[in-house]
């Protein structure tokens, strides 16, 4: 779907707002990138050699504002009147101190939509916690643990990704409403709430017991022999992902454990572990191409245990067009949105900080000589900014 003629500020930063204002532009918004003079932090994140940043924030066009000088103020508010969405990620109570809020806004814009997406939500005894994704997840319930029980703070950024689908979910209802209205509206999107709702086969039945939540209960699907890993004869891993009846009968059948069915398809608990240790020692008698092999056409739900290398360059990757290079060479995940009349048509390019500057400001009527003092000011951080005194003021 083309979403040409749509105008994102994205003042947001880290990964969450960035990554719903890229699948906006993949699919033809025009988004305005609004960075700190020293740049997004995600363009200098250790060890990721740029790529962190060019992954969320592709196909933009960046600006760099001193949100704190009245001009740099000024020019975010010129633009944040002119564009149909708005996203921000700073903590509550920050926007409104450098007034560009959305009551701010919307007395000039009342059809913007404004998304802030924040760790806790704007509300809330936890809404002033400095918190990334894994704190996120510990207080979310949702961080993972290893065989032993010990919670792991590394991992994929659920939270994080769970809550920029659903402040995109949201950005796209409030356009549909702002268009039959004339009115936008304020989106309030915490990562916090959104991992809550990534587990409800969980939350649905400890909400409901009758004697309140217990850990066993909250760690129970841990033990299920038909959701495991396993260890294959050649060292890798194999997953089995499903426990209905039909992919427990065609696995243990075959294996010459009929018996063990039932045990597969019940409870956590004695059943549970004769099942595991059945297949613990089962699966370590061939390789996993082996099994992989002897798996074909049985119609049971079972993977191999890839590395995150090994899933982008899977074939399957590939023939679905989900990884796709950019002018300077640089290899991207594209977007998962498969449009059939109107697919996405990214725009790869990675805006340098500040690089439209120029162009930005020339659009809201800016003259070259106002562009020059609001340069000169350092309201505004030209494409020639001493790169030395930025990286100094952000020590």
């Amino acid at each position: 779907m083309k979403l040409t003629g749509l105008r994102v500020v994205d003042l947001s930063q880290f990964m969450p707002g960035p990554f719903l204002a890229a699948n906006l532009a993949d699919h033809g918004a025009q988004v305005i990138k609004i960075e700190p003079v020293t740049g997004d932090p995600t363009r200098g994140a250790a060890g990721t050699d740029g790529a962190f940043f060019a992954a969320i924030n592709r196909g933009k066009r960046s600006i760099a504002l001193d949100l704190k000088h009245p001009d740099g103020r000024e020019v975010a508010l010129k633009l944040m009147n002119e564009a149909d969405v708005v996203i921000e990620s700073s903590r509550p109570g920050v926007a409104a101190r450098l007034g560009i809020d959305y009551d701010t806004v919307r007395r000039t814009n009342p059809k913007v939509v404004y998304c802030a997406i924040t760790a806790f939500g704007q509300s809330g005894p936890l809404s002033q916690l400095p918190a990334h994704d894994p704190v996120v997840q510990s207080f979310a319930g949702t961080l993972p643990r290893d065989d032993r029980g010990t919670p792991i703070a590394t991992g994929p950024s659920l939270a994080a990704l769970a809550g920029s689908l659903t402040a995109l979910s949201a950005v796209l209802m409030a356009l549909l409403r702002a268009r039959e209205t004339g009115h936008g509206d304020y989106i309030d999107v915490s990562l916090f709430d959104a991992a809550l709702t990534a587990q409800p086969y969980l939350s649905g039945r400890l909400l409901n017991m009758p004697a309140g939540p217990s850990a066993e209960a909250t760690e129970s699907d841990s033990g299920l022999a038909m959701l495991s890993t396993y260890e294959t004869a050649d060292s890798k891993w194999l997953c089995l992902g499903g426990r209905e009846y039909s992919f427990a009968s065609n696995l243990l059948t075959p294996l010459g454990r009929p018996d063990l069915v039932a045990d597969a398809t019940g409870p956590a608990g004695e059943g549970q572990l004769r099942v595991r240790a059945f297949l613990t020692q089962t699966f370590l008698t061939r390789t996993l191409d082996e099994w992989l092999e002897w798996f074909k056409d049985r119609n049971i739900s079972v993977a191999p245990v890839l590395s995150a290398s090994e899933a982008l360059n899977h074939p399957h990757a590939h023939q679905r067009s989900m990884i796709q290079t950019d002018p300077s060479g640089r290899a991207h995940v594209a977007s998962p949105i498969h449009f059939r009349m109107e697919p996405a048509s990214p725009l790869l390019a990675v805006p340098g900080l500040g690089e439209h500057a120029e162009l930005v400001l020339r659009g809201i009527g800016y003259s070259e000589d106002r562009i020059a003092e609001l340069v000169a000011s350092g309201a505004v951080r030209g494409q020639h900014s001493d790169a030395h005194a930025i990286a100094q003021a952000a020590i």
